[in-house]
């Protein structure tokens, strides 16, 4: 075993911010998973109670030959 000392680096979360108010939205309201490539969110403000959607889009996976 051996003790590390260099220091970590920190690499932070990104962070949605609320387009209506800025307040920070910290997690999706929930997430739906629409096929192998694609993952929907629907995000919601707790401040004021603007809403939206955002798809994050993944790499097909190659198969194996």
């Amino acid at each position: 075993m051996e003790l590390r000392t260099e220091a970590r680096t920190f690499v932070p979360r990104p962070v949605n911010t609320c387009a209506q108010c800025g307040d920070t939205i910290f997690m999706p309201e929930w997430s739906e998973h629409v096929d192998d490539c694609r993952v929907r969110h629907l995000w919601a403000c707790q401040s004021c109670g603007y809403a939206f959607e955002t798809t994050v889009r993944f790499a097909p996976l190659k198969k194996a030959s």
